[in-house]
């Protein structure tokens, strides 16, 4: 059996205030998505000093993104605790999240006067690598995102963690398929830019999107999420909305590309 990974405060504390896995892995998930969008910026030839705008707004945008879909899908939550629910440290949504972070990098460009489809391909990449450290946290904090039970030889526990299992129950750990997921995503599109196999601008970020639904599609199967569409949970329905999106941006931008 795997022990299990617990939600407890690191070995090292600001002031008062102890360090916990998942505030730290969130914090980790934003430096290492800005750390490889610079390297992308400057292997673009853009000033990679944007970088830190871009992963900037996109945290802001995402955090709050990720908690207005919290409400939205959990409304009852917010009629009982409406104080508790906004400033409380769980309720992040993850599709919220990214579509607010998409959103204000968006805004930010249209500031910045930069192509957004242009800059996308830069920052597909990194999104892949951002969450999947994210997920990490997730799993060092045990905050619901493991599946159901397992006997599967990596299996695990996480009767400690934010939302516990029974102390006898093993479970998948999805949080690790899915960082393992993300990374996998990440490397493709790494592998898929440089070769230039993808001519036109956002047919990388049409990849992403593609590949990370698809990802999030199956993952679902294992964890325990109630069926709103029919047999299939919230999580999988956006995500067969954004394959659908990733596909409509590789159909159309190579039939541009080919004219």
């Amino acid at each position: 059996m795997i022990p299990t990974l617990l939600e407890i405060p690191l070995p090292f504390s600001l002031g008062s205030l102890p360090i916990h896995s998942f505030g730290l892995l969130m914090v980790l998930s934003f430096l290492s998505a800005l750390q490889r969008l610079q390297l992308c910026l400057e292997e673009g030839e853009f000033d990679p000093a944007l970088a830190e705008r871009m992963v900037t707004w996109a945290a802001v945008g995402g955090i709050v993104g990720a908690r207005l879909f919290y409400l939205l899908s959990f409304p009852t939550d917010f009629a009982n605790d409406p104080l508790g629910t906004i400033f409380g440290g769980a309720g992040f949504v993850f599709y919220g999240g990214f579509l607010g972070g998409v959103f204000a990098v968006w805004l930010l460009l249209r500031i910045e006067k930069k192509a957004f489809w242009q800059m996308s391909d830069l920052v597909a990449p990194c999104l892949a690598i951002g969450y999947g450290v994210g997920r990490l946290g997730c799993q060092l904090s045990g905050d619901g995102d493991y599946g159901g039970p397992s006997d599967l030889p990596w299996a695990m526990s996480y009767y400690l963690g934010v939302i516990p299992t029974l102390p006898d129950v093993l479970v998948h750990p999805a949080p690790l398929y899915e960082s393992l997921m993300a990374f996998a995503t990440a490397y493709i599109l790494l592998r898929v830019r440089r070769s230039e196999k993808l001519q036109g601008f956002g047919r990388v970020f049409g990849l992403y999107l593609l590949l990370s639904a698809a990802a999030r599609f199956l993952i679902e199967f294992v964890r325990i999420e109630p069926h709103v569409f029919g047999p299939l949970t919230q999580a999988q329905g956006i995500a067969i909305a954004l394959a659908a999106v990733g596909l409509a941006i590789l159909y159309f931008n190579r039939r541009f590309a080919e004219k």
